[in-house]
């Protein structure tokens, strides 16, 4: 619990104050659940009709409400701030830097200053931790890995050797970055020899990776998932695939070896992108849509994917085809009685 005064909000959210600047606020609540000494964030039209009922001892809201004798923070963007207070109000991580002693550090690890390993968490020889890296209980950290300034590893979070992670990056439990990426080769009697898989994988700067997700190593060179992406729960990152910057990877979506994915993309939950494909910049693939061949820019939906357009044309024909070929066959039948044969195609 953090505990401040309305003023201060105001000073870090740069917003217009309206009431009493000493107001005392200690937690940040929903609307419907604020109580005394809570700070609410009004962000849409549904949120302000119900400002007379929320009992907040202060409201964040947009510029021109009214403030009805409530002491209010004006501020142009009320989803912004709402982000913004968020890490205002998140509890600081009380442990100190050092290793747990039920860690295992190699020696011929480097850590940086102010990291902290967690109990259980293994370092291996030649990894380096930067400044402030947290590794948590269970974590692994592969021979030659390296992590970034201000990372953080989860617990069970598994780095395989020499992989490089960025700075300020978020990594969440159980996440695998470096398995083997999925390649077998078929001899002449069909039977399968793994191809080995001796590249890395490369997370750039502000990239967070959600629980169980995987990013394969690359067969050789480098599997890259560029600056500020997001990756959700549960995504598979196939081996030389490379996702540019600021892009979102939502939760089931699956990305096969080789794809290429242009900056600031969005690819929707249970969406599959198969092996060798580019989208391009700005591409925005919809739940569970299908992708087997270049697309993009715009927004795509269905398997295979088509442009969004088309595919509102496109899919209330698909429930109608049993109705559709019923009446086609009629049709067809009177045709044919018509023109006095027995039969279609007679």
């Amino acid at each position: 619990m953090r505990k401040t005064t309305l003023g201060d909000i105001a000073e870090f959210l740069g917003g217009e104050i309206d009431g009493d600047r000493e107001t005392p606020i200690d937690r940040l609540e929903p609307p419907e659940e604020a109580g005394e000494g809570a700070l609410a964030v009004l962000a849409d039209r549904k949120a302000l009709a119900g400002m007379a009922a929320c009992r907040a001892s202060a409201l964040v809201v947009p510029p021109g409400t009214s403030a009805s004798g409530r002491s209010v923070i004006r501020v142009p963007h009320p989803r912004r701030a709402f982000v913004a207070l968020l890490a205002y109000f998140a509890p600081d991580d009380a442990r100190g830097p050092g290793l747990d002693p039920r860690a295992s550090v190699d020696p011929g690890a480097e850590m940086g200053e102010g990291a902290w390993v967690g109990p259980g968490a293994v370092v291996e020889a030649g990894a380096r931790l930067g400044a402030r890296v947290r590794v948590h209980p269970l974590a692994v950290v592969g021979e030659g890995a390296k992590v970034g300034d201000d990372s953080v590893l989860f617990p069970g979070v598994v780095l395989y050797p020499g992989v490089t992670v960025g700075r300020r990056v978020r990594i969440h439990a159980g996440s695998v970055i470096g398995s083997d990426g999925f390649g077998y080769e078929r001899d002449a009697g069909g039977v399968q020899h793994k191809v080995p898989q001796i590249g890395t994988v490369e997370i750039a700067d502000d990239v967070e990776i959600g629980s169980n997700s995987c990013v394969d190593r690359a067969t050789v060179g480098a599997t890259r998932i560029g600056a500020g992406t997001k990756i959700d729960n549960l995504v598979q990152i196939g081996h030389n695939t490379q996702v540019g910057e600021h892009c979102c990877v939502i939760g089931q979506a699956g990305l096969s070896g080789s794809v290429k994915v242009g900056r600031l993309s969005i690819l929707a939950g249970q969406s599959g992108i198969a092996d060798h494909v580019t989208l391009a910049e700005g591409t925005v693939v919809g739940a569970q849509a299908g992708v087997h061949r270049d697309i993009g820019p715009g927004i795509w939906h269905g398997a295979p994917a088509l442009p969004a357009a088309e595919a509102r044309r496109v899919f209330p024909i698909v429930a109608r085809l049993p109705e559709l070929l019923r009446r086609i066959k009629e049709l067809e039948e009177k045709v044919a009685a018509l023109e006095g044969r027995d039969g279609p195609g007679t």
